[in-house]
């Protein structure tokens, strides 16, 4: 393959890992650069759960130092050598990606140090990816030769903060162990290291780079953003949709396109029929991490309202535990109204976007958000907070409907217009329909990253 070398650096990359958003990017990202010239490949860790029989080792086994530490390592490779692994026993292969024993920090130290050392040989840009990556820039910065670091912000609410002391035993030089670096409230967090060593600072929608400007949505870091604002950029997510495409998708009872929507309806009927819903009712799904940022409690605080309504919901969630049994206490009160599925099921979600009436995204900040374009590609009309990507692709009563403050009576309204709507067919398949025409691809946004990487190169 010939062009510009891009190395992401990622602790997730679809199909291998995939947690949230930031694997369903890596996944469809590069291969979308591949498509217009660029070389571009993930380094990403090597998990217990992967398959390493699948894989070719790249190089012998070999020694990682970091300070105290030493860690035996090697690196694996995909057969097409588009998705380089870094296989450290004993740290970076536990059975989750993100584990429980305390150790992250250390674990994606080490990572990022390698991914820094194959980056010297392998790469002409660099694109590191949340706090996971933050140090890669970091490892690099000072060196010369070393290729140009963008940083990606795929949500600042998670920053990757450990004891600053850390800092030593992880080769941080002092100069980052101060406020103008690394620092954080006495803490050493792994993103602002990436904010601060890399060259430019990307997010993953415009409107999210224009809230990130400010607190609270900066979460303690506006100062920083906006003292970097002419390095940072809002580029908008896309989807792949190869994998995303209601004409072939195998998990669909009944397949349908934009020009026939008719056997769309046998998968709401399918829907309705498995989870035991209430017939003739308006379908609402939500496909969604159970946290404080994605608004579940809003619903579950209006639950009492939205059962009087021509409405049933199937919810697809994992995350919180109280928010799940909170939930599964709406399906045990409510049955032919709520569907609760505690676990993450890909191909239930697939099955939800491709029968459902409505999908609602009640975030309290979304920096892009993945589910609103899902939806549209599907036929489901979204129901979104004006937040972040969100308000970037849904515009209210074009492509679906939109609310502003995150609250369960204003949620209560946009599900009643909801209801409303599905009682003008007409208006409804409109909407569906200019939907289903937006281009959600990630053709877009691999043609802005470019012209970004060839600034720096």
């Amino acid at each position: 393959m010939t062009g510009l070398r891009v190395l992401h650096v990622s602790s997730e990359v679809a199909p291998f890992t995939k947690t949230g958003g930031l694997g369903e990017v890596l996944g469809a990202l590069p291969a979308a650069q591949r498509q217009i010239g660029l070389d571009a490949r993930v380094f990403t860790p090597l998990y217990g759960f992967h398959d390493r029989a699948a894989l070719r080792p790249l190089l012998e086994p070999f020694t990682v130092d970091l300070g105290p530490h030493r860690f035996g390592a090697r690196l694996h490779q995909t057969p097409d050598g588009r998705v380089i692994f870094a296989d450290v026993p004993s740290l970076l292969d536990r059975e989750t990606p993100y584990g429980d024993a305390g150790d992250n920090p250390l674990r994606f130290a080490v990572f990022s140090k390698l991914a820094a050392q194959y980056a010297r040989r392998c790469a002409d840009v660099v694109h590191a990816h949340d706090w996971q990556a933050g140090l890669t820039g970091m490892y690099l910065h000072g060196d010369d030769d070393a290729p140009p670091v963008v940083q990606t912000i795929h949500n600042l609410a998670y920053q990757g903060a450990c004891d600053l002391a850390l800092g030593r035993s992880f080769e941080v030089p002092s100069s980052y162990l101060t406020f103008e670096g690394a620092e954080f409230h006495g803490r050493l967090s792994f993103l602002k290291a990436g904010l601060t060593s890399a060259r430019l600072l990307t997010t993953v929608s415009p409107r999210y780079a224009r809230e990130i400007l400010d607190e609270p949505g900066g979460h303690g870091l506006a100062g920083l953003l906006r003292h970097r604002v002419a390095d940072l950029h809002g580029i908008l997510n896309g989807i792949d949709t190869s994998v995303w495409d209601p004409r072939l998708d195998p998990h669909l009872q009944a397949n349908f396109d934009l020009d026939d929507l008719g056997p769309r309806e046998r998968n709401t009927d399918e829907l309705r029929r498995a989870f035991g819903l209430r017939p003739d009712t308006a379908v609402v799904g939500i496909v969604s991490r159970a946290t404080w940022q994605k608004g579940l409690d809003l619903l579950i605080d209006g639950a009492e309202v939205l059962v009087t309504r021509n409405l049933s919901f199937v919810v697809l969630c994992d995350g919180d535990p109280d928010l799940l049994h909170a939930l599964t206490a709406l399906h045990h009160r409510f049955p032919d109204r709520f569907a609760v599925i505690t676990r993450f099921d890909e191909a239930l979600a697939h099955r939800i976007y491709g029968g459902v009436d409505f999908v609602l995204v009640p975030s309290r900040f979304e920096p892009c958000g993945l589910t609103q374009l899902f939806a549209m590609r599907y036929g489901a009309i979204p129901v979104v907070r004006e937040t972040g990507g969100l308000a970037d692709t849904v515009q209210d009563g074009d492509t679906g409907l939109t609310f502003f403050d995150p609250t369960p009576e204003h949620l209560v309204d946009a599900l009643d217009r909801a209801v409303s709507l599905y009682g003008r067919k007409d208006e409804l398949d409109a909407i569906r329909r200019r939907g289903m025409a937006k281009d959600s691809s990630w053709a877009k946004a691999a043609l802005a990253y470019e012209t970004l990487y060839r600034r720096l190169t």
